[in-house]
């Protein structure tokens, strides 16, 4: 482990989805036609939409952003919402412990894992550290929002983002065997390592975090996860969409979003786009490639 901080990113295979569910109501029905390959069974309307995960390399430990889709997903998916507006693609070698495996690493080899938010193409392979030592990291609030108000105990409905009786956007088998047991709770913004925030960006869930790095060369990035969810999503104003839980909330924490980027100069990685928003343009944003290692 070297001594400097330093950012790698692993897209984990991609989903088929509406550009409407991530982009309500956006007036530009083709603001994300970047997006419309890397998936052999795109519909009409429908974008490839990256799966991420992210590991930083900090002189302090190993840390890991996310975990992607559970690598048996498509077999574990009972529910035929899923397999219908989320067809999952991981291609030849696109699973997420294959992505480990191409970096010499197993779940093992993290001292922290920090999830974003329990979605199930965030906290999909969440099992894969039970038997491990790292310390999990989420908001107070994103538990909160799994556990029953009494007694401690994970709720026993089907949690969604779209009503507690809808089986959409929360797994339960992804954590069930972490929380609340394992959970290292943050909350407001929280410096985790020198050089390491994680920052308080409520709306798409309970409790929805960004994670901000101060790379040696580059400077601040803001790993934004489903805040940001697109690129073409960043503007003056701002476009949400229908996945968001709490779209007041939503809108409040994308000004804050701005707020750093302006502060810091902050480069945006959105949650499920191949691009970055820079904070050096004419416009709204610029969009640059992501490579595979950052900085």
């Amino acid at each position: 482990m070297s001594g400097k901080i330093s950012l790698t990113v692993l897209e984990c295979g991609v989903t088929a989805l509406d550009f409407e569910l991530v982009a309500t109501g956006h007036p530009d029905k083709q603001a994300s036609r970047h997006l419309a390959c890397g998936h052999p069974r795109l519909g009409e309307g429908q974008i490839a939409h990256p799966c991420y995960a992210y590991i930083i390399e900090h002189p302090g430990g190993r840390i890991l952003v996310d975990t992607g889709f559970s690598d048996s997903a498509k077999r574990d998916w009972k529910n035929e919402h899923y397999k219908g507006a989320m067809d999952y693609e991981p291609g030849e070698d696109g699973l997420f412990s294959q992505r480990l495996e191409q970096h010499d690493l197993a779940p093992e080899d993290f001292d922290d894992v920090i999830v974003t938010h329990l979605h199930t193409d965030h906290a999909g392979n969440l099992p894969k550290f039970a038997a491990t030592d790292a310390r999990i990291l989420l908001h107070e609030e994103e538990l909160r929002g799994i556990v029953e108000v009494k007694g401690g105990m994970l709720r026993d409905d089907l949690v969604t983002m779209w009503g507690v009786t809808s089986p959409q956007g929360f797994t339960r088998k992804d954590w069930a065997c972490l929380m609340p047991n394992r959970a290292t709770t943050v909350f407001g913004d929280m410096e985790i390592y020198r050089g390491i925030w994680t920052v308080s960006l409520p709306g798409h869930t309970w409790g929805s975090i960004g994670v901000a790095v101060n790379l040696p060369h580059t400077g601040w990035v803001l790993l934004a996860s489903d805040h940001i969810y697109l690129a073409a999503t960043w503007g003056d104003p701002f476009v949400g969409n229908i996945l968001n839980q709490n779209p007041t909330a939503w809108a409040q924490s994308a000004v804050k979003c701005r707020r750093l980027q302006e502060k810091y100069g902050m480069r945006i990685f959105p949650g499920h786009d191949n691009r970055i928003i820079a904070p050096d343009a004419d416009e709204s944003f610029v969009l640059e490639d992501v490579r595979p290692f950052y900085d």
